[in-house]
């Protein structure tokens, strides 16, 4: 059963006086024990109680997907208006935006990151209490150890924190690295080029197949802090490959698009000496480890059959935003995506993301609040950070003039997970659970699908799938249970969280076109009829907690006032 529709029986006053056909009748919980078989109307409870409601939440009522718009008679949060497709068309202006408007949009887009994904049920305390991107990007043995010399055939493909550091507190070499980030007044004066590349895939180093190849460019350059005007680069480039449909339908480049484009050979030896030089200064890169292997891959090559020489770009010469940002915040969103921490950074969208150009434009908004929040942190506020400060500390080791302490992981200490996901109590109408084929769906569509496809679904032959629970809805469960339902009836009544797993079931009863529908039109009339929602009711969902009030606690949220600068100055 899904634990999204169990309630807590213990939050509730029992029901006096009640019609039994209006009573709630409590399920167990797998997480929380059940206390009581009495029946329960549920309350709000809400980022603790009602205090967030009412001191923000209220306080926002000329919003439609924010605030007391959300709200259904003032009590249930309207799940039709849940979600960032919503949530993206209220962005807010930050030429008026307060405080109160900045955290009720937190709360709006905490609310839409458990509707639109499934990574925030995943992402906690029973699992994973980090977010995989964090594992993988600042825990795994790649990124903490050197690797093996004999795996690796260039030392530029070491990218590895322990490699890096063995650089940067070489206090005698790269000088260009202790230039100062902010002047005494605390204005970026940081000088780099950002860039970000489209490719065809992301092999970038195993070498018993063809790697991936570079099909767009993007960049731009700071000077002084702030951004260039006349020096944003977009280029595309014909890889001389087929690109996977997998890679196009990510970034919208298709194969035809890059037919009259130049290749790689053209573009390379002027991007590399015009564009990342030193005297445009330090590299900036989003998840800068693959976008510098897919680069640097490009200049191997180059070199292999040209007499001009160009050097490859070293890892402990590179800001990777992606990096900071998990290492200040750990918790902001259970997806490192430049997409989606831009959404909670600065409560807008990343307009054509996965476009290199729109990339680099966005990766600069979240450079610039990374460097201010770790100058806002310095012991000594009269001694700017240096480059070499910010490299050491997204490699993790901080500065002597940085007040911050890492946890064993790398990340913030001051923010936990506790914190800032919890499991809540959210009071719902016409919240999504999953797929269900009941007698009465079968009914109402029976003319549309055809008595064949009914027959079909009501199979009680049809066995069991081998689709594990846990890959299901992400929660903990009894270790015993490994099918995702027992099947009595065929697909009828059996409940599906997913969307695929349900349209597998669909495939795996063989259903068929009927009259002038296709096959995928009546698959497609079975899964809308089919969907379950719980309407005026309380259920348990993990989510962001948006709540300020709990920021000295351990609540990782972004700080209002210097998403405020960054977007001020973005004008």
């Amino acid at each position: 059963m899904n634990i999204q529709t169990n309630l807590i029986s213990n939050y509730y006053a029992p029901i006096a006086n009640k019609p039994k056909s209006e009573k709630i009748k409590p399920v167990s919980n797998p997480q929380i024990k059940q206390l009581s078989n009495h029946y329960y109307p549920p309350v709000s409870m809400t980022f603790k109680g009602q205090w967030f409601e009412d001191n923000y939440i209220k306080k926002v009522n000329d919003k439609k997907y924010q605030g007391t718009g959300l709200m259904q008679d003032g009590v249930w949060f309207d799940f039709n208006k849940v979600g960032w497709k919503n949530l993206s068309k209220e962005p807010l202006d930050w030429n008026t935006a307060t405080e109160t408007d900045f955290y009720v949009f937190q709360h709006a887009n905490a609310l839409a990151e458990t509707n639109d994904t499934s990574w925030v049920k995943r992402f906690n305390k029973y699992n994973v209490t980090k977010p995989l991107a964090t594992s993988h990007s600042i825990d795994s043995r790649e990124v903490k150890e050197p690797p093996a010399k004999n795996l690796y055939e260039k030392p530029t493909d070491d990218i590895s924190f322990a490699t890096n550091l063995k650089e940067l507190m070489n206090m005698s070499k790269h000088k260009s690295l202790d230039v100062p980030i902010t002047d005494n007044n605390g204005k970026l004066i940081i000088d780099c080029v950002v860039f970000d590349t489209e490719t065809t895939g992301t092999n970038t180093d195993d070498y018993s197949k063809p790697l991936d190849k570079i099909i767009q460019i993007g960049a731009i350059q700071v000077k002084n802090g702030e951004v260039v005007k006349d020096s944003g680069y977009s280029q595309l480039i014909n890889p001389k490959m087929h690109i996977p449909e997998g890679a196009s339908a990510v970034h919208g480049i298709y194969d035809e698009d890059l037919k009259d484009a130049p290749v790689m050979e053209q573009v390379l030896k002027p991007f590399v000496n015009n564009y990342l030089n030193k005297k445009n200064g330090i590299i900036v890169a989003y998840n800068s480890k693959f976008d510098i292997k897919m680069l640097n891959n490009a200049i191997n090559e180059h070199n292999e059959y040209s007499d001009e020489q160009l050097k490859p770009k070293r890892a402990y010469k590179v800001i990777d935003p992606f990096i900071l940002q998990q290492r200040i915040h750990p918790y902001l969103g259970a997806r490192k995506r430049l997409s989606e921490q831009y959404k909670f950074l600065f409560c807008k969208n990343l307009d054509d993301a996965h476009d290199a150009f729109a990339d680099v434009k966005g990766t600069v908004n979240v450079l610039k609040y990374d460097l201010y929040y770790l100058s806002e942190k310095r012991k000594d506020k009269t001694k700017p950070l240096t480059i070499r400060d910010v490299l050491l500390f997204q490699n993790g080791v901080v500065p002597k003039n940085l007040d911050m302490k890492l946890d064993h992981q790398g990340c913030n200490a001051d923010v936990n997970f506790r914190t800032s996901y919890r499991l809540e109590s959210v009071n719902v109408t016409n919240y999504f659970t999953g797929y269900k084929i009941t007698k009465d769906n079968l009914e109402k569509i029976k003319d549309e699908i055809g008595e064949e496809n009914i027959k079909k679904l009501r199979n009680e032959d049809l066995i069991d799938e081998d689709i594990d629970v846990k890959k299901q809805n992400g929660y903990p469960i009894n270790p015993n249970e490994t099918k995702i339902l027992n099947k009595t009836g065929g697909v009828e009544n059996a409940f599906y969280v997913m969307k695929n797993n349900f349209m597998k079931v669909l495939d795996f009863a063989d259903i068929k076109g009927y009259k002038d529908k296709p096959k995928e039109v009546i698959k497609y009339i079975i899964a809308e009829n089919s969907k379950q929602y719980i309407n005026e009711d309380s259920i348990d969902l993990w989510v962001k907690n948006p709540n300020p009030k709990d920021i000295k606690a351990g609540n990782d949220l972004p700080v209002f006032k210097i998403s405020q600068r960054v977007m001020q100055e973005e004008g």
